[in-house]
């Protein structure tokens, strides 16, 4: 809901229908003091300035800038002069009293009850004393009392919707703080339990707690990456951007098309090892040109298709299905392989959906709203009962039942079953019985209108409203004057209550927009926790693994070496747990100077000369392609034979570059796994690139991200 800068779409249409809403209002008394002009032009003018004037000053309750103008005048003073002129307009110009529904509504936004009361008995004298009357006062007094509570519901839903549209951010944000909470709180008791455990152990700086520690490191690390498995179950985007890397580095064309609705729940970790497995195997047999990725929700289930035009026998060995179908089946879910018509081969998993989540209930505004609204059709039915000859009351009350009953139905419910039965039978109630129940049964065919606007796209609500009310202006009769008279009262009603319905329905859009936000900001916060661990924790750990094996083969053969791997092991025991911190949004940025040093050692602890040619990369760029460095390194001691390492750093005028190169490359390179793909996706977010693949004989990767 976006609009141009500093405004939003919210904002300009709460705005623009609490204006439609008084212009409309006052449109009937603005035209009536036009037409006076010829005859008595000062009193024509007066009249039409005076309503002008109260549209204005109305609009001040939902206009800031209005309020603006006169910054000394306190609210008392506004609604001074708007009294005054209504009174001055009803008294000396003998305007009808419908006028002063506009102060009325703002005595009801202002909470001024006891003047409000004083006000609606003055305009109820001073009607009985033209017309002497009873009724007539009544059914005058009734307008004002309409027009005034629809203003007032108008301009109340615009302001909070106003406030819903502002707060969206705050309650992402708030939402995003409370998952840091649960993740902190979760991190720091396994995790953060272990790597004190590891710390503590190879602080004794005794080789004969190695295994103890190499037991405390590998439980560590599998609790880290069961822990980012678990906050990446809500999401496949991670699995899917991953890859699609994947089949675009091996040369595969990738078609991904994603038709589900997130968050998934903890079927999601399954689907995405379904994905990773299926992609993997399309890649290692190798002869595909293309493959689709599609998922998409059917009865109730998240469906998953892998789609591939390569060997369709060897597409998945049948102990990794056989593995994947018992996975699938343990969370209630199904897994089918099998050759497509067009000879494809195809995987297809269904998991069951994750619920949606229960309708956010009406906030008291809102209800207080749709409150009035049903006591207007209250008063409309007294309104209208007034007018209806006493022999027709039998059939009219009923009809004024019924009508009202379908109303109520189409304001509470947004999209109603059998809507164009409903508003069939409105129009029925509406416009058949206006010859007979009175001029008062006009205001029918108004509401009728405005739920035309509401329920049909604009261009033919607005046709058929319109058709609506002439259709009603003609029915009524009376000439052509009463006839243009009774349309123009239709189409201010159906402004109205079109206001009214098309704001309690944005309201609504509005919460679910932001609850889904706050949703969207959850699973963005729980990707980023997983991205962490994997790329920080579960890389440091790794390292220690590495350290920790490297030690307990020196301990009999190099004592002093393998207690210098002991102190490595507690420097990176130590940063695993700032990292940890980072994790949750309380630690610091990586430091690429710091990172550099790390991944030199570690490498030529497994023996890997290193030839290091760096030069000072800015900080937040460096935050970056530490990462992307550690993620290298843990390729190359996991994945590669490498006896020489490069790693060199570059920086001009727009990005930094990181480059990491061994000569490792074992025969049959394999296409990059996860960890590229999910860095590549990261990089690409920022503006970077990163390419990975045989050079020269050489293994090179090469990340580039932008300076700043």
């Amino acid at each position: 809901m976006e609009g141009a800068p500093g405004k939003d779409v919210a904002s300009r249409l709460s705005h623009a229908l609490v204006v439609a809403a008084a212009v409309a209002v006052a449109s009937v008394h603005l035209l009536k003091g036009l037409a006076r002009v010829p005859a008595e032009p000062a009193a024509g003018l007066a009249v039409a300035v005076a309503c002008l004037a109260l549209v204005v000053v109305q609009l001040r309750h939902s206009t800031p800038a209005l309020r603006r103008l006169v910054p000394v005048a306190p609210p008392v003073a506004w609604t001074a002069v708007e009294l005054a002129v209504g009174c001055l307009a009803v008294a000396p110009l003998g305007v009808s009293i419908g006028l002063l529904c506009l102060p009325a509504a703002s005595l009801l936004l202002e909470r001024r009850w006891i003047l409000l009361l004083l006000f609606g008995g003055s305009a109820a004298l001073v009607e009985l004393t033209r017309s002497g009357s009873v009724r007539d006062t009544v059914d005058m007094t009734l307008i004002v009392a309409i027009g005034g509570i629809m203003l007032y519901a108008v301009t109340t839903l615009a302001l909070f919707a106003t406030r819903a549209h502002a707060a969206r951010l705050t309650l992402a944000a708030s939402a995003v703080t409370a998952e840091r909470l649960r993740i902190a709180a979760g991190l720091e008791t396994d995790l953060a339990d272990g790597l004190a455990e590891v710390h503590g152990l190879a602080l004794r700086d005794d080789p004969t707690v190695l295994d103890d520690l190499l037991a405390a490191a590998r439980r560590t690390l599998a609790a880290t990456r069961a822990t980012a498995a678990e906050l990446r179950s809500l999401s496949l985007a991670p699995e899917a951007a991953s890859a699609r890397a994947l089949l675009t580095s091996a040369g595969i064309a990738a078609d991904l098309r994603v038709g589900h609705s997130e968050p998934l729940g903890p079927a999601g970790t399954v689907l995405a090892t379904v994905l990773r497995e299926a992609v993997t195997a399309v890649v290692r047999v190798g002869d595909a040109r293309r493959c689709e990725i599609v998922t998409g929700e059917r009865a109730g289930q998240v469906v998953l298709r892998v789609v591939s035009d390569g060997v369709p026998t060897a597409a998945l060995g049948a102990d990794v299905l056989d593995g994947l179908a018992d996975r699938v089946r343990a969370v209630g879910g199904r897994l089918t392989a099998g050759l497509e018509p067009d000879g494809r081969f195809a995987v297809e998993a269904a998991v069951a959906a994750t619920p949606a989540p229960a309708a956010a209930a009406d906030p008291p505004e809102l209800r207080t709203v749709l409150g009035l609204y049903f006591l207007v059709l209250g008063t409309f039915c007294v309104k209208a009962v007034l007018l209806v000859p006493v022999p027709l009351l039998g059939l009219g009350v009923p009809c004024l039942l019924v009508f009202c009953g379908l109303q109520i139905r189409f304001a509470t419910q947004e999209s109603p079953r059998r809507a164009r039965l409903v508003l069939l039978a409105s129009a029925a109630l509406a416009l058949v019985p206006l010859p007979w129940f009175g001029r008062n049964w006009i205001g029918a065919v108004g509401i009728l209108a405005g739920s035309l606007l509401i329920a049909l796209p604009l261009r033919a609500g607005l046709a058929f409203a319109a058709a609506a009310a002439v259709a009603g202006g003609v029915i009524t009769g009376g000439g052509v004057v009463p006839a243009l008279l009774a349309a123009v009262d239709a189409l201010i009603t159906c402004v109205v209550v079109y206001g009214v319905l098309r704001l309690v329905r944005l309201v609504r859009e509005l919460q679910r927009a932001g609850a889904g936000l706050a949703r969207a900001a959850v699973v963005t916060e729980r990707l980023r926790a997983a991205r962490d661990l994997h790329d920080l924790l579960g890389h440091g750990l790794t390292a220690i693994l590495l350290k920790a094996e490297l030690a307990r083969r020196l301990a009999a053969t190099d004592p002093g070496r393998g207690r210098a791997e002991l102190r490595d092991i507690v420097r990176l025991a130590e940063r695993g747990e700032s990292e940890l911190r980072t994790v949750v949004g309380g630690g610091p940025r990586l430091s690429f100077e710091a990172e550099l040093a790390s991944a030199t050692a570690v490498l030529e602890a497994a023996a890997i000369k290193v030839e290091v040619d760096d030069v000072p990369v800015p900080a937040a760029a460096g935050a970056v392609l530490s990462v992307v460095l550690r993620e290298a390194v843990t390729n190359i001691l996991r994945h590669s034979c490498a006896r020489h390492a490069r790693i060199a750093t570059s920086v001009d005028e727009d990005s930094v570059r990181l480059e990491v190169e061994n000569d490792g490359v074992p025969d049959g390179v394999r296409a990059p796994g996860s960890g590229i793909g999910g860095l590549t996706v990261r990089l690409t977010a920022i503006g970077g690139t990163l390419a990975a693949g045989p050079d020269d004989g050489w293994y090179l990767l090469r990340a580039e991200v932008p300076a700043g």
